[in-house]
């Protein structure tokens, strides 16, 4: 009987664990965390940064570390693309956003259901 129940589970649980790769989510407890992949160019004027997201509105919104809460960076700190001029200052980031303590607010965050993700918060930059 107890081979049973627990070949009932897995066999609920594959289609979970399946769909979370397909749309970066990932499923916990009932609860849905959409984590949406970032690429910058960065200057270093903040220090070292530990995740973000590109916002609904155009800007970078990064966290110092998992406890900070999300700033807004000024424009010019985070671009979209490679910049033309000043290179050696900039260098590449990529990564996702990792799941915030509960509470955490994020501003003008893309995602989620029921948000509008046409452009994935890929605003001017």
């Amino acid at each position: 009987m107890k081979r049973m129940l627990a070949a009932i589970g897995l066999a609920c649980a594959a289609p979970l664990a399946l769909s979370a790769c397909a749309d970066h989510f990932v499923y916990r407890a009932g609860a849905v965390w959409y984590s949406h992949p970032y690429a910058v160019w960065y200057d270093g004027y903040y220090g070292p940064f530990y995740d973000g997201y590109w916002g609904t509105d155009g800007y970078f919104y990064f966290r110092i570390d998992f406890y900070s809460g999300f700033r807004r960076a000024a424009p010019g700190h985070f671009l979209h693309q490679r910049p033309n001029r000043e290179r050696e200052r900039y260098r590449f980031h990529e990564g996702s956003v990792r799941q915030p303590p509960p509470g955490t607010r994020l501003p003008n965050y893309p995602g989620g259901p029921g948000a509008d993700n046409r452009g994935r918060g890929h605003g001017p930059g």
